[in-house]
């Protein structure tokens, strides 16, 4: 199912295709129901307790290192000089303004000192963790796009899905904000453009690689948002 003639399948059925659409669909269930979340909707219309934001966020804020690792990393692997720079600015995004979102979340939210600094993660988390470092160790190029086409497009998807309720959190607000902005569109639109150009020149074993990588990323992400909702 991850394979290029399965791919050359899907796609001499449809009189327009990419392999990031081809990709997605390979991914279902776990695509939709991530995006579906309930977390995003409890989230967005405000019904999440400021504690429970918090916890969600201690959680997430675990990502910020390993998945910037994984842009170093992608930087390093890049082709050439032009990709190098739109990851880069959006490494600095990153490092700045989310790095400041989940600070002074934690900080309102009243997150004691000994958490930020140690957090107990979930093993949905710790899983996940493990994942990025992986990919971003030993996988090539279309490997660590194939990742952050997934982390980016979800959020994205969720971000632009959800209704806000009136009167939340300004950082709740700033939290969607993030992943619902015209410059996080564009970035997801390249992000999945060289995806797709990358992913075509690739030969067999390595397209099922890439391929792969996208549906197990796809697959923690539902499994650390399943964990990580409040029961």
């Amino acid at each position: 199912m991850t394979t290029r003639t399965e791919w050359s399948a899907w796609a001499a059925e449809r009189k327009t295709a990419s392999i990031t659409d081809w990709l997605r669909e390979l991914s279902e269930p776990d695509w939709s129901a991530t995006v579906n979340h309930a977390l995003f909707d409890a989230l967005a219309e405000g019904r999440l307790s400021g504690d429970d934001f918090a916890a969600y966020m201690v959680q997430d804020y675990g990502f910020v290192d390993p998945f910037t690792a994984l842009i170093g990393h992608a930087i390093g692997r890049a082709p050439g000089m032009e990709d190098r720079v739109v990851l880069g600015q959006f490494m600095g995004m990153l490092t700045s303004d989310e790095n400041s979102t989940f600070q002074r979340t934690f900080e309102a939210f009243g997150v004691p000192a000994a958490t930020r600094e140690a957090p107990d993660y979930l093993p949905e988390t710790r899983a996940f963790q493990a994942l990025l470092r992986e990919i971003g160790a030993g996988g090539d190029y279309a490997e660590i796009l194939a990742a952050l086409v997934v982390t980016e497009w979800i959020y994205l998807e969720w971000a632009l899905r959800v209704t806000r309720a009136a009167g939340l959190h300004p950082l709740v607000e700033e939290w969607i904000d993030l992943h619902d902005n015209p410059a996080f569109q564009e970035f997801v639109a390249w992000l999945r453009r060289r995806l797709d150009e990358a992913a075509a020149g690739l030969d067999d074993a390595a397209f099922t690689r890439m391929a792969e990588c996208f549906r197990e990323t796809v697959a923690r992400e539902r499994a650390f948002h399943d964990a990580v909702m409040p029961r």
